[in-house]
Formats: C-alpha cells, structure tokens, sequence
C-alpha cells in the first residue's frame, strides 16, 4: 500500500475504516506492507497509525523489513555525485536520506511546502543536516540510501535534471508529484521489494495486491498479481492498473478489500 494518495487522507491521517479492514484481514492471515518513499523513520510514524503487525518497504524499495530482518540498498557514491553535481548546476535542492536523517543542500526542508515538507519530515521524526560541499557529502555517503530533489515552482530545470540524470545511467529515476525526481539505486524499486518479500514469504505473486495512485507506483502495480490503482490517480495510473477503485479521500483501499474478501 502507498501512503501519499492512496493509504492516507490529505490530512496524514489512517482512517478507522482503514484501519478497521486491515485488522480484520490480518485476523485471516493476510500480510500487510506500507511501500513509501519516505525514509524508514517516516514511514515507521504511518505505521504506528495502524498498527505494529503492519510491515514497512521504505525508500521506494531500498528498505524493507522481514520481521525482524532489516534489508537496506545504499544509492552509492556515483549516482550521489551525479546528483549533487547536476542540481548544483541547476541551483536545485536535494534531500538525501539515511534511515533516519535528511542530508540537505540548499534549501531546508523546513522550508517547502507543507505537501512537499510531508515528504521528509513528520511529527519530529528524523534528523537533519545541512550539507556544506561536496566533500561533505562524500564523508555522509555510505548513510545515503535514497533522495529526492523537490523544485516547486521550477519545472523547467526539473526536467532538465530527470533527463540529465536518466542519461547518466547511473541510479533510478521515478516521481511522486509533478515537482519531484526521486532517487534510488539502480535496478531498486517498490516493485523489487516486492519481489523479494514474496519470495521470503513463499507466496505467488498473484496473491498479491498492490495500492497506488502515482508514477512511482507503477512497477509495483505491474508486479502484484491484482494493481489497484485510487480514483484520485491519473489517467495513465489507472489505464496500467487491473482494477480501479474509489479515492484515498473516499476510503477507497478499504471499500475494495472489504468488497473483495469481507462481504
């Protein structure tokens, strides 16, 4: 399940029909995963909405959680690099993120919109520190696991910077809003947790089922054996998913399941 747009309302909050569905599921034995973008400390705050039996892909993939087990891909320093040297050129700011940390360059995230802020920084959770160069950046790298670099306002040097970026081959480029590029190691997405938890797990894809509403969603829609994509998702969402069903803000994640198993 996404958070933004598809698992919360625009208020952050889990609602209790939400919350209701998903325990009466887990009674069953089904297994639930929140999939986000945001770091793991983030997502953890999500969760604690719910309730702790719910498990945690974060960073778009590069962290996930198998009881216990906690499965960590780090960006490297390469597609760091390349990060930081063409949104400097472009006068971007970036985020970096640790499990539990925002490295930043630029502009502070404290200063984004609320929207935008949601995306690095909840409830006090997290960390913060300003990155003063490149060689700094360099010292704090083998903490990066992902980024993202959020320019309202400035479309134009975005997709500069995506195109520049998917040219230089080096990590994997995704969205969750038009003003972002999010930022993960190549060959790492929501859809390849998935993959991997289905396989520690046992379970057939097609006993799967994936929520989403944005770009950043897709591979995981595909991968699911049923992608249900939220009313509130675009039409190109909706056109690649199986099944479409009402918005986040209309409760639609939990009318679909308890349509599909509870009545």
């Amino acid at each position: 399940m996404d958070i933004d747009g598809t698992l919360i309302s625009h208020n952050q909050n889990v609602s209790k029909m939400t919350k209701k569905v998903i325990e009466q599921l887990q009674q069953k034995g089904f297994i639930f995963y929140i999939a986000t973008g945001r770091m793991l400390s983030l997502a953890q705050v999500i969760q604690k909405r719910i309730n702790p039996e719910v498990e945690i892909i974060a960073s778009n993939g590069s962290v996930y959680q198998k009881g216990h087990h906690l499965h960590v891909d780090h960006l490297g320093w390469k597609a760091i690099s390349t990060v930081y040297d063409v949104t400097k050129e472009l006068g971007l700011s970036t985020n970096f993120f640790s499990t539990d940390r925002t490295f930043y360059t630029r502009k502070r995230p404290w200063d984004l919109s609320r929207l935008a802020r949601m995306r690095v920084m909840q409830d006090g959770a997290g960390k913060f520190e300003d990155v003063h160069d490149r060689d700094h950046l360099n010292e704090v790298s083998e903490q990066i696991i992902n980024g993202i670099v959020i320019a309202q306002g400035q479309l134009d040097k975005l997709a500069v910077a995506r195109q520049r970026l998917i040219d230089a081959d080096v990590l994997n480029v995704s969205s969750s809003s038009p003003d972002n590029i999010e930022l993960i190691a190549k060959r790492v997405d929501k859809a390849s947790a998935v993959r991997a938890i289905t396989h520690q797990y046992r379970i057939p894809l097609d006993h799967t089922i994936a929520f989403g509403n944005d770009k950043n969603d897709l591979g995981m829609l595909k991968a699911a054996g049923t992608g249900v994509a939220m009313g509130n998702s675009s039409d190109e969402i909706k056109a690649q998913a199986d099944v479409v069903t009402e918005a986040s803000e209309d409760d639609g994640l939990p009318k679909y399941l308890s349509r599909r198993f509870l009545e």
